[in-house]
């Protein structure tokens, strides 16, 4: 006897422990709540409806050698399901294997396109390889928290929270992925190393909370959108970005080391509060915005010698900044002298080079009259 729930129809779930048969294609719903169902085998079937096998809790394995297409939600809630064999699938539909609790082995070779939420909640898959895959939908490995590595070697587009909550994620290789969506990998808190080198957008919080993440890399054409790591404890970084505004921002920010050898600007608070934040390094930067480093308490030595601009404020409150250096071959405009308000450089009183500013020795003249550089003239040394 069938089964009516919530207007969709299920099939008798008592006496259906196995099912054969040369299905091209397996309708929608066809055997959703067939909780006895613990085998199946369709060596023809080219393509899978929507929740066609839904809550077949006690289905272990699905192998489709000639399937192409896989419908939304077609394995969602298999809880037994351990091994997924697709050869020559290309396309996976949304929330397709969603809560497969159990799944442990996929094989899907050619897949070029992964849906929404499509694997999110497989707790216990451990590895994700998908050659030929360009496109990972949005959450599609959301919460796998079993997940240590994902490979994705033409894969171009992530989405939104694709591999969020993936804690034991410890590797990604992305060679030419060149958009991250909003937390993409928020709280992959073993990710360590990660490196983007085709990437052209960074989405808001894409790395939040991935507290071992200590290397990472972007090329310069990269931008970043709001936000860039929230609440990750970066130790160092080196990005080849051109332009950095909020990325940094945290309040909370473990990060110590900087060196951005393509960046030519910082913008507004991009580091503002980056309180463990030491040693900065901008060779190609030529402007520093508004509060660019306020309050980076712990911020000793700066170095800026292609810079041409700085902006008010950009430097409040960095109460241990005792070194920085403008090497360059001009004096940069200085908008407004509270650019160094509360740090050791606008300290008259320190005795020696403790706070000093470091410029070349034939231009200390130069800055020590230049407009609101005069207020430190005390503070420069020529080298």
């Amino acid at each position: 006897m069938n089964i009516k729930l919530n207007n969709l129809l299920y099939y008798n779930t008592s006496n259906l422990y196995s099912y054969n048969k040369k299905y091209h294609t397996i309708c929608d719903y066809k055997f959703a709540g067939c909780t006895s169902l613990t085998t199946i085998s369709f060596p023809v079937c080219i393509s899978i409806g929507s929740s066609a096998f839904y809550s077949c809790t006690s289905l272990t394995t699905a192998s489709f050698p000639e399937c192409t297409d896989i419908g939304s939600s077609a394995f969602y809630n298999c809880s037994s399901l351990s091994i997924a064999s697709f050869p020559v699938c290309t396309s996976i539909g949304s929330w397709a294997f969603r809560s497969c609790s159990s799944l442990s082995t996929i094989s899907f070779p050619v897949c070029i396109s992964i849906g929404n939420s499509a694997f999110q909640q497989c707790t216990s898959l451990t590895t994700a390889s998908f050659p030929e895959c360009t496109d990972i939908g949005r959450g599609a490995f959301s919460s796998c928290t079993s997940l240590t590595t994902a490979s994705f070697p033409v894969c171009t587009y992530i989405r939104s929270f694709a591999f969020s909550g993936c804690t034991s994620l410890t590797t990604i290789s992305f060679p030419v992925c060149t958009y991250i969506g909003e937390s993409a990998f928020a709280y992959c808190r073993s990710l360590t190393t990660a490196s983007f080198p085709e990437c052209t957008f960074v989405d808001y919080s894409a790395f939040n909370g991935c507290r071992s993440l200590t290397n990472i890399s972007f090329p310069a054409s990269c931008t970043f959108y709001g936000g860039f790591f929230p609440n990750s404890p970066l130790i160092s970084i080196t990005l080849g970005i051109t332009n950095a505004t909020y990325i940094f921002n945290t309040y909370r920010s473990t990060l110590t080391t900087v060196s951005f050898s393509a960046c030519t600007s910082i913008g507004t608070s991009a580091f503002s509060g980056c309180t463990l934040l030491i040693n900065i390094s901008f060779p190609k930067c030529t402007s520093v915005g508004s509060y660019a480093f306020r309050n980076c308490t712990s911020l000793s030595i700066a170095s800026f010698p292609a810079c041409t601009n700085i902006a008010s404020y950009a430097f409040a409150n960095c109460s241990s900044l005792k070194s920085i250096y403008f090497m360059g071959t001009s004096v940069p405009t200085l908008v407004n002298s509270n650019a160094f308000i509360n740090t050791p450089v606008r300290n008259s009183t320190y005795i020696g080079t403790y706070g000093s500013i470091y410029v070349q020795s034939s231009m200390l003249n130069a800055f020590k009259t230049a407009t609101n550089w005069s207020v430190y003239s005390n503070r420069m040394v020529g080298v």
